[in-house]
């Protein structure tokens, strides 16, 4: 079953380390990065905002993907189709260089209440009210 799977792993004041497994019927990606609390508000309101008027793509990024070279990661929310169902392009860094050229993309599949609800608990992870989000379990 597609999935992403986002942990807490350290926070502190402004920012957050997390700990992000994303998975499909292909191919199982995990990586580390690191994003400010305020972004990661941010990023739980237009994802929850997409969820809302599904007819146009969203687009989010955790971290920076280009010049920071901490690693990063986005994800790009599709339209959805006539019965609900979203492709996610996950765009991933694969951690075996210092200069960040190798990334993964691949698409991972959800539904509409399904984002909405993780839009909503990264908001909440913000607040340390949960440790832990998966999108579609």
């Amino acid at each position: 079953m597609d999935n992403l799977k986002i942990e807490r792993v350290w926070q502190d004041s402004n920012l957050l380390e997390l700990k992000v497994s994303a998975k499909s019927k292909y191919i199982k990606v995990t990586q580390v990065c690191y994003v400010q609390n305020e972004d990661l508000q941010t990023i739980g309101k237009n994802i929850q905002d997409f969820s809302f008027n599904f007819n146009k793509k969203c687009y989010v990024e955790f971290g920076e993907k280009s010049g920071n070279r901490t690693p990063a990661f986005s994800l790009e929310f599709l339209p959805a189709d006539k019965t609900g169902n979203i492709l996610i392009e996950v765009d991933m860094e694969i951690d075996d260089n210092d200069e960040g050229r190798h990334r993964s993309c691949f698409y991972i599949q959800s539904e509409i209440g399904l984002v909405e609800r993780f839009g909503k608990s990264l908001i909440q992870m913000t607040r340390s009210k949960v440790d832990e989000i998966n999108l579609n379990i």
